[in-house]
């Protein structure tokens, strides 16, 4: 759906279009009857990899410490194989077989779809499928298996989001500025900022606010506590895009509000690694959690059902101020080539940051303030996939001879624990999954299925 035609949608169906999350008084999906959670699925990656040595003692490890309140709804699947070989190449082949369990047959494209796009196209054709990431801006090698998660099929990537603004829009519609070519960057954007897409719908959310509104004055409570939070996600993604940099290394001059520097060094952003967030990565944990905060909004309101989240892309380089006050001051990529079990780096804390990432992201969707129709959160009722491009049994970290995954949710089908299913494949778990949501017993290439896994109730 473009944007006029959303806009008109919008202003038509009002509350319902904005996502009104009223479970008791209205039901939000069509697909769905009373008191039932929708089916959803989320896939969530993260970059560079995840060693045995960091998984060994479950959750009680530093790196996975941050994942520890969760484990009660968590699955962590140990031991997978990737058949891919060896050798630098795995970052887009470990990256472009996540979610789809396929060769890649080139490093420009997945082998075949993503299980987010069979979802949606099973469930909910036409809906909003949303694919949110956030990554370094590379213009040379292989971005689009490196970058992207959600494919229709081969050399057919779904189209992603990064900037929080585009994220809003896509879930809320955009406010257009009157005869934008009269108008300069500047002018439009103040105009948006004081203006809001809400704007079209406000008389109707004042009509089921009022005292006239056949809603009790708990529900009532509810839509008002909705409008804000949603006007204040807007303002949020405005702010953060007027302070984001232009996408490329060769515009050294940083925008109004941006520090540090946005140069590129050599040892950062070498050839044609251009990064997309300004300061190499000083603003990325801002940036993710307003687009965890919008994505898990659009979950929580109907507006999408299946997507996929990205921390990073497969061998990212990026700098994150956090880590480099804790003495780490190369980016993870370039930690994780000399790492070994004997001599951390620095890498383990490279990758807790990450899953500090990850636990944000759940934390939005666990939230009980709120609810599914079935009273689960929307964690609990959302199968979510979590996992990365590489993972090793020794200390070569390029490899994929043993891969973790984490599932969350499912609608309490997913059992939680940590199971160990050594030299098994990750399409035998991507058959799993296929199986578990009612979309075929299979999925991946049919040649590395070894059976279904048995953590399904």
């Amino acid at each position: 759906m473009n944007r006029l035609n959303r806009r008109r949608f919008l202003y038509g169906a009002g509350t319902i279009a904005i996502g009104l999350p009223i479970t008791a008084t209205m039901t939000r999906f069509a697909a769905a009857s009373p008191g039932v959670a929708p089916p959803r699925y989320i896939s969530l990656f993260f970059g560079n990899g995840m060693p045995k040595k960091f998984v060994d003692n479950g959750y009680g490890g530093n790196v996975l410490s941050p994942l520890a309140p969760f484990q009660s709804k968590l699955a962590m699947i140990r031991g997978l194989q990737l058949n891919e070989g060896g050798g630098a190449a795995l970052h887009y082949k470990g990256t472009a077989r996540f979610g789809k369990g396929m060769h890649p047959p080139s490093e420009s494209t997945a082998g075949g779809e993503s299980l987010d796009n069979k979802a949606q196209r099973t469930f909910a054709p036409g809906s909003l499928l949303l694919n949110v990431n956030m990554h370094t801006q590379v213009t040379g090698g292989n971005p689009a298996t490196r970058w992207y998660h959600s494919w229709r099929g081969v050399n057919q990537p779904n189209d992603e989001l990064l900037r929080p603004l585009d994220v809003f829009d896509a879930i809320f519609g955009s406010f257009g500025t009157p005869d934008p070519g009269d108008l300069s960057e500047q002018e439009r954007r103040e105009i948006r900022y004081r203006n809001s897409v809400l704007d079209s719908v406000v008389d109707q959310y004042q009509e089921l606010s009022s005292e006239r509104s056949p809603y009790s004055v708990g529900v009532r409570a509810l839509i008002a506590d909705h409008l804000d939070l949603v006007r204040s996600l807007e303002r949020r993604s405005l702010e953060m895009d007027m302070m984001m940099p232009p996408v490329s290394c060769d515009t050294p001059a940083a925008p109004p509000d941006v520090t540090p520097s946005q140069d590129c060094t050599a040892a950062l952003c070498p050839g044609d690694d251009n990064f997309y967030y300004g300061s190499g990565g000083s603003n990325w944990n801002e940036v993710w959690e307003l687009n965890s905060d919008l994505f898990a909004m659009a979950l929580r309101c109907g507006v999408t059902r299946f997507g996929t989240m990205g921390c990073s892309g497969g061998g990212d380089r990026y700098p994150v101020p956090e880590l480099g006050a804790q003495g780490v001051t190369e980016s993870p990529h370039i930690l994780a080539h000399p790492w070994t079990r004997a001599n951390e780096n620095g890498f383990d804390v490279c990758v807790r940051w990450l899953m500090e990432k990850v636990v944000y992201f759940l934390s939005q969707l666990d939230d009980p303030d709120w609810p599914d129709p079935n009273g689960g959160t929307v964690l609990d009722n959302t199968l979510v996939l979590i996992g990365t491009e590489l993972g090793t049994a020794t200390d070569n970290q390029h490899h994929v001879d043993y891969m973790t995954y984490w599932l969350a949710g499912g609608g309490g089908r997913i059992q939680n624990g940590i199971f160990d299913y050594n030299g098994r494949s990750d399409v035998d778990l991507y058959s799993t999954i296929s199986r578990a949501m009612s979309m075929g017993d299979y999925f991946g290439d049919m040649g590395d299925f070894n059976g279904h896994f048995d953590l399904v109730r």
